[in-house]
């Protein structure tokens, strides 16, 4: 495996300038681990996973939908009637970003601009629910549109339905159970010397990320081993049970586009080499991840990056750490197929 990957993450690597870029790849029962750029001390395996987080809060719900608890269809005026647009959306559409809701609880400028990182630090759940409160009609989007205000609300009302807070609703039904242990959602759980540090674009270092009552949208640190598991419960290698409760997610919902659709959180398409792929992606102030999975072929991957992309990146494909993570999914698929032909 490692000769099919290493020159392709370490070409990646160069052009996109990141100094640090962790990959840990699972294919038919091979485990491949390994970090490209400037050397990383072993002991430092703790990575901020953004957005990545979303799958936390849908896996909680397809968990609370399993166990009857809650239903896709119900209302946020079941569990929020004070909110003024609480009977026009679902739990579904909030976990499928067709809810309406603006992208965050801050205006762009708040969140992209100068002073962001100020602003996302200093937010706090009273402007959180200041905001919620202040939105009274929703518009009804013809696609998908990202929504991390409404995954967060997602989360927070599930949270909120167990009377528990949103990190130990995830703790407690998801992450422990599928022996997910070094995954938290508050940076004080882990020893200073175990956590990757950001950088931003221009390689300045960044604090550490935190976004009060956003938890759900993506406020998470973990280990490439424990995302490995995760990633491993949707191929079935944590039983019947958790593919099951896992197959919940990855079932297309509503189309981006004729290539793409989202499930419960993640983005889903066919490929040619592999069939079925979920994916998502994730970033914070200096660091990027993405996670995929063949979910008809038993591999899997994630990378990890210690610096945020220029601002251009994302818009070319050569860049994209998620077009890397699929394209590696892919060759190890038509590998697989070519070493089974030879025998």
């Amino acid at each position: 495996m490692k000769p099919l990957i290493d020159p392709r993450i370490e070409a990646f690597q160069q052009k996109s300038q990141k100094p640090l870029l962790s990959a840990i790849v699972w294919n038919n029962g091979e485990l491949f681990e390994s970090s490209y750029g400037m050397e990383k001390d072993s002991s430092i395996d703790v990575f901020e996973i953004g957005s990545n987080g979303k799958t936390f809060t849908t896996t909680l719900l397809a968990t609370l939908i399993q166990n009857k608890i809650v239903n896709l269809d119900d209302p946020v005026s079941r569990f929020r009637p004070d909110l003024p647009f609480a009977k026009a959306i679902t739990l579904k559409q909030l976990a499928t970003h067709t809810s309406g809701l603006p992208p965050n609880p801050l205006k762009w400028h708040k969140v992209l601009g100068r002073g962001a990182i100020d602003s996302i630090l200093n937010f706090n759940s009273d402007q959180f629910e200041d905001y919620l409160s202040g939105i009274e009609k929703l518009p009804k989007p013809k696609s998908p549109k990202y929504s991390n205000l409404g995954m967060a609300l997602l989360g927070n009302l599930l949270a909120g339905c167990l009377n528990q807070t949103y990190e130990q609703a995830v703790k407690e039904l998801v992450l422990e159970p599928l022996g997910m242990l070094e995954t938290h959602a508050s940076v004080e759980k882990y020893d200073d010397t175990r956590l990757v540090k950001g950088h931003s674009a221009n390689g300045r270092p960044t604090p550490h990320f935190t976004w009060e009552s956003m938890e759900p949208a993506g406020v998470w640190f973990s280990t490439p081993s424990d995302i490995m598991i995760f990633l491993k419960a949707y191929l079935g290698h944590s039983g019947d049970k958790w593919k099951n409760v896992l197959k919940i997610t990855t079932e297309p919902v509503a189309n981006y586009s004729k290539q793409l659709s989202i499930g419960l959180g993640w983005i889903l398409f066919e490929s040619e080499e592999v069939g079925r792929i979920c994916f998502h992606n994730g970033g914070t102030f200096g660091q990027l991840s993405t996670f995929a999975c063949a979910l008809e072929k038993d591999i899997a991957i994630a990378l990890f990056s210690n610096r945020r992309e220029r601002f251009w990146h994302p818009f070319l494909t050569s860049y994209q750490i998620d077009a890397m993570a699929i394209d590696i999914l892919e060759i190890l698929g038509e590998y697989n197929v070519s070493q089974t032909n030879n025998t």
